[in-house]
C-alpha cells in the first residue's frame, strides 16, 4: 500500500531528528584522536602538602588544595612497547583550573604556568597544556609524575581543579601533540548543534511557528552555550578566566531551561505571563552564579524543567494526541540524556539530545480554518449586554483593557474586551489600521496622506480614522481586493 505523500512527509518529521541526534552523539568517537586512542594506566593519585609528604590518597575529581597550593604524586604504567627510541614521544596532559610545575622520575619537564604559595607569586597557566617527555626520561612499567601544583586564581564552586570526564582525563599520559587545546573532535556535538541552531534561527524569523518570542530565546540560548563549549578548542585561555567561560555556557542554559516549560505551557494554550518567566529565569542564573557550581545548578533544574513540560503537553487541551507523542517523545530525548554521564551532558549530549526539540520548534503551525464570523455583536458593559450589527460599526478603539465601539449614529459604547479579543469576534472587513484602532473597511472613503509619514481614513458620515504606517501597506492592499 502506498503512503500518503503527507504522511511520509510527517514521518520523515518525526523520525529524521532522531538520526541526526545519533550521528551528532557518534562523530566525537568517530574523531576521537590518537592521544586518547592510546592512553597509559593511571594507577595511584595521592596529595602532600609538602613534597617531602606525608602522602594521602586524592580523587582526580574531587581534588582541592589546601590553601590552594599542595604537591601531587600520579603513578602511570608504560607498556615496553611504548618506551625507547623508535617509540611514538609520549605526553603529560593536564586540563584544570591550576598552575603546575611538573617533575617525571625526579627530572624536570616543564610548567603550565607557574605556581606559588601565595596569589601574588603565582602565574596563572592556560586551562589547557601538554608537556612532552623525552623519551629517556620514561621507563617502562611504572613512572611516577610529581606536581607542585597551586590554585589561587580558581573558582571554589568547582567540584575539582582538575577537569575531564572519564574518557577524556584532566591529568593523563598519551601520545604527544603539539596541539595543546582540546581537540575540536571532542566538541564536534556543540560545533554541528551550533550549525542547526543558527539555521533554526532562521527558520524561527521566517516562519509561522508557535510562540515564535519563546522558541527564539531557547535557541539563542542554546547558541550562546555552544559559542562558549566552542571557545576552549579554539583558544587556551588562562585557567583564572574558565569561570568566566562556565557562567555564561550555566547562565545560557538556565534560560533555556527556564523558559521550555512557558514555551510548551503557551503552546498548549494555558496563560503563563512573561513577567513570571522573567522572575524564574533571574532566580535561576543568580542561583547558577551564586550557589554554583553552575553546571550541578543547571543539571538540577533541567530535571525540574523537562518533567514540567511533559506535565504541560498532556495538560493541554488543544493538543491532539499524535501530536502529545511527538511532543513528548522529544522532551524524552533529553529527560534521558540527563541521566547519562553529567560532565558530557554538557560537552556533547546536550547539542544532540534537542535535535528532535528544534524540530518540535520548526514545525510550522498548522492553519486552521476560519470559521463564519456572525454579523451581529453582543456588546458587553458594566453588566448589560446589547446587541450590535456590525454594518454600523465603523471604528473601535482600544482603552486599556476596554474598546470604545464608534456607531455610524454616532453613539460611541464601551466594551469589557480587548482589541484582540475583538478582532477574533467580527468580520473579515475589520482589519487594523493602529495599534489602538480597528475600522470597518466597508466604511472607508479614502486613504489620505498627511505628510511626515502620516496617514488618515476617512470614513463615511464624516468621519475620520489614523492610519499608522506599519498598517499603510496592509489597508492598502485590502482596500484594492474589495
Amino acid at each position: 500500500m502506498q503512503i500518503p505523500a503527507f504522511d511520509r512527509y510527517l514521518a520523515a518529521w518525526v523520525i529524521a531528528p532522531y538520526f541526526v541526534a545519533a550521528l551528532l552523539l557518534a562523530v566525537p568517537q568517530l574523531l576521537q584522536p590518537a592521544s586518547t586512542q592510546h592512553t597509559m594506566e593511571l594507577i595511584s593519585v595521592s596529595i602532600a602538602e609538602e613534597r617531602s609528604g606525608p602522602w594521602r590518597p586524592a580523587e582526580l575529581d574531587a581534588l582541592q588544595l589546601p590553601n590552594e597550593h599542595a604537591w601531587l604524586r600520579a603513578v602511570f604504567t608504560v607498556p615496553v612497547a611504548s618506551t625507547g627510541p623508535d617509540a611514538s614521544p609520549l605526553g603529560l596532559y593536564l586540563s584544570g583550573t591550576f598552575s603546575a610545575r611538573v617533575f617525571w622520575n625526579n627530572q624536570e619537564v616543564g610548567f603550565k604556568g607557574l605556581p606559588a604559595e601565595d596569589r601574588e607569586s603565582e602565574s596563572a597557566g592556560p586551562i589547557d597544556a601538554i608537556l612532552h617527555l623525552p623519551a629517556d626520561f620514561v621507563a617502562p612499567g611504572n613512572n611516577t609524575a610529581l606536581l607542585e601544583l597551586s590554585s589561587h586564581y580558581r573558582q571554589h564552586s568547582l567540584n575539582s581543579i582538575i577537569h575531564g570526564s572519564e574518557k577524556l582525563p584532566g591529568l593523563r599520559l598519551a601520545s604527544y601533540s603539539s596541539e595543546i587545546r582540546r581537540p575540536i573532535g571532542y566538541y564536534s556535538a556543540p560545533l554541528l548543534g551550533f550549525i542547526l541552531l543558527v539555521i533554526t534561527t532562521f527558520v524561527i524569523v521566517s516562519t509561522n511557528i508557535y510562540e515564535r518570542r519563546l522558541a527564539l530565546v531557547m535557541v539563542v540560548s542554546l547558541l550562546v552555550a555552544a559559542s562558549a563549549e566552542l571557545f576552549r578548542a579554539i583558544y587556551a585561555y588562562p585557567y583564572g578566566l574558565h569561570m568566566l567561560r562556565l557562567g555564561l555556557v550555566a547562565s545560557a542554559l538556565m534560560v533555556f531551561a527556564c523558559t521550555l516549560p512557558f514555551y510548551f505551557g503557551r503552546r498548549g494554550g494555558l496563560q503563563m505571563p512573561v513577567s513570571g518567566l522573567l522572575a524564574v529565569t533571574a532566580a535561576g542564573i543568580v542561583a547558577t552564579l551564586w550557589i554554583g557550581p553552575p553546571q550541578d545548578v543547571v543539571h538540577a533544574v533541567l530535571w525540574v524543567s523537562v518533567p514540567a513540560s511533559i506535565a504541560l503537553v498532556w495538560k493541554s487541551s488543544q493538543a491532539s494526541p499524535g501530536n502529545r507523542i511527538f511532543l513528548t517523545s522529544a522532551l524524552a530525548c533529553l529527560l534521558l540524556s540527563l541521566s547519562l554521564d553529567k560532565d558530557l551532558f554538557f560537552d556533547q549530549y546536550l547539542y544532540a539530545a534537542v535535535v528532535p526539540l528544534l524540530a518540535v520548534i520548526c514545525r510550522p503551525m498548522a492553519v486552521k480554518k476560519s470559521l463564519p464570523r456572525p454579523v451581529q455583536l453582543l456588546v458587553s458593559s458594566a453588566g448589560r449586554t446589547r446587541i450590535v450589527d456590525c454594518k454600523d460599526i465603523l471604528t473601535i478603539q482600544g482603552a486599556g483593557n476596554y474598546a470604545q465601539i464608534r456607531l455610524t449614529s454616532g453613539e460611541t459604547i464601551l466594551d469589557d474586551r480587548s482589541l484582540k479579543e475583538m478582532l477574533t469576534l467580527l468580520p473579515a472587513n475589520f482589519i487594523r489600521a493602529h495599534r489602538s484602532h480597528l475600522v470597518n473597511l466597508d466604511a472607508v472613503h479614502e486613504l489620505r496622506s498627511l505628510g511626515a509619514g502620516k496617514y488618515e481614513l476617512l470614513l463615511s458620515h464624516q468621519q475620520r480614522c489614523p492610519l499608522s504606517r506599519t498598517h499603510v501597506k496592509t489597508v492598502r492592499e485590502s482596500l484594492a481586493k474589495r
